[in-house]
């Protein structure tokens, strides 16, 4: 087996406790605010408000699970990184404010126009695919289908982060196409 260099001991141990580092810095947040701004605008125009997102618990179980398997293999890893695309300079200033522990508010600021959400989600795909595939593909992906249900019963109001629009556009045409 290949001697790791000295950077990957700290990168292991923080993907081995993301999800938990994650919820104590308030990234995860209190879940429902958000819910709760949609049955409000849902009921001030008699739409259907839906819950399309995964589960939370199983988006923080596959979570853990692609840290855990990204961490176990060091080697893809260090292959993975070194792999990755230079950040785009748009996103530099939002690299630094993730990597020094910047609080969930300066993050969003940083990422406010769809332009950048799209230019940050391109970027997590190719750095770390498998981080994209559990916190933004799987769940665009359910969130189309979720909404293209529902959207055939009338008004319906759905709340998504910014970096999730692409995706649930390209899915929801997707559905159109195979319609």
């Amino acid at each position: 087996m290949q001697q790791l260099p000295p950077q990957m001991n700290n990168i292991l141990p923080m993907l081995q406790n993301a999800p938990q580092m994650m919820s104590r810095m308030g990234w995860l947040g209190s879940q429902g605010g958000e819910m709760k701004a949609a049955l409000e605008e849902a009921e001030r125009i008699g739409a259907t408000c839906v819950y399309g997102d995964v589960d939370f618990e199983v988006t923080m179980r596959d979570l853990r699970l692609a840290m855990m398997g990204m961490a176990a293999n060091p080697m893809n890893l260090m292959q993975m990184i070194g792999n990755a695309p230079s950040p785009p300079k748009e996103l530099a200033e939002l690299t630094g404010i993730v990597l020094s522990g910047g609080n969930p508010t300066q993050i969003i600021e940083a990422v406010k126009t769809r332009e950048q959400a799209k230019q940050m989600t391109k970027y997590v795909s190719e750095a770390l695919p498998p981080l994209y595939d559990v916190m933004i593909k799987k769940r665009d992906v359910h969130m189309a289908k979720m909404l293209r249900k529902h959207c055939s019963e009338g008004k319906v109001v759905a709340v998504v982060g910014a970096g999730h629009v692409e995706d649930i556009e390209r899915e929801w045409e997707a559905l159109d196409n195979s319609s």
